[in-house]
């Protein structure tokens, strides 16, 4: 086995201990440290990511009850999804509303997004 190999081994194995709270890391870091290769910064997710097609249909259901701001909008993804910030909803909430325009899912009304009639 080569030692490129046995270094990524030793490194995917520190990943997924770090994101799964396993025990050894210790070892690990230690034989990674032998060998002399660096520690590079491991990114834990805090939420698991949407599922395709998720955040379409919260907007869909808000939009239910008729026209809404993207302000309004972005309270119900928050609602749903209290793991986003207000301010990340509605910066979703707006890409997607942006994709289902370009489709003729909704319209803007001023301010107010509605349903198409055709969904």
């Amino acid at each position: 086995m080569q030692d490129r190999s046995i270094n990524n081994a030793l490194l995917a194995l520190r990943k997924q201990i770090i994101r799964g709270n396993g025990p050894g890391l210790a070892h690990v870091e230690a034989l990674l440290q032998m060998r002399g290769v660096g520690l590079p910064r491991v990114i834990v997710r805090k939420a698991p990511p949407a599922k395709r097609g998720a955040m379409r249909l919260l907007i869909q259901d808000a939009l239910r009850d008729g026209p809404k701001t993207l302000g309004q909008i972005g309270a119900h993804v928050v609602m749903h999804r209290p793991e986003l910030g207000l301010r990340a909803a509605r910066k979703r909430a707006s890409q997607v509303l942006a994709k289902m325009k370009a489709a003729g899912m909704v319209v803007c009304e001023g301010t107010k997004w509605t349903i198409t009639a055709s969904f």
